[in-house]
């Protein structure tokens, strides 16, 4: 545990001034562990149905873009509180209109986009992940020796979803922590 408030402290003290606050490094903290954890939910367990239409009985909550654009709102949303917070809503409002007033629009589409980007890179990476585990599962249905050659893929892409994983995490919480020092400056 201790080693995880360093990490995320490091990851604090490269992106922002302000790198003292327990209440943002919590926040890192727990996102880290939580999207780390959710990450690798799907990789051991990727338990498919034999049927004319495959289900997937377990898989990520992160391979679900409700989930991920979910914490990227959630993420956005708390930036903007801690600019209303620390500045005020005047500050926060006339934000979007420099360094020149007809600049608006593309503000706020960056908003939109940035909020885009967060969630839906986590999702098409850990998705993808995951549909590469089902297609190498499915081999199973095709025969003993068919399987038994899918079985060394198979174990590779674990271990290489585990490292996407923890790189999705890591990417997540830095881009946190960067619009988080956007907001304070």
């Amino acid at each position: 545990m201790e080693w995880i408030l360093e990490f995320v402290n490091d990851i604090m003290n490269s992106s922002m001034v302000v790198s003292n606050n327990l209440f943002i490094l919590s926040t890192g903290v727990s996102l880290l562990m939580y999207l780390f954890i959710a990450n690798l939910m799907g990789i051991p367990f990727s338990i498919i149905t034999v049927e004319e239409h495959s289900v997937a009985w377990w898989k990520s909550p992160t391979a679900d873009a409700h989930v991920t654009m979910t914490l990227a709102i959630m993420i956005i949303a708390y930036t903007h509180f801690i600019d209303i917070r620390l500045h005020g809503f005047k500050h926060f409002f006339v934000s979007f209109f420099k360094p020149f007033k007809i600049l608006f629009p593309i503000n706020a589409i960056e908003q939109l986009a940035t909020t885009l980007t967060l969630g839906l890179r986590l999702f098409g990476n850990i998705y993808a992940g995951e549909v590469m585990l089902s297609l190498l599962a499915s081999a199973v249905t095709h025969g003993f020796v068919i399987s038994l050659l899918a079985s060394v893929p198979m174990l590779i892409w674990q271990a290489f979803c585990i490292f996407i994983g923890a790189i999705q995490a890591y990417i997540f919480v830095t881009l946190t922590m960067v619009y988080i020092a956007h907001r304070l400056t």
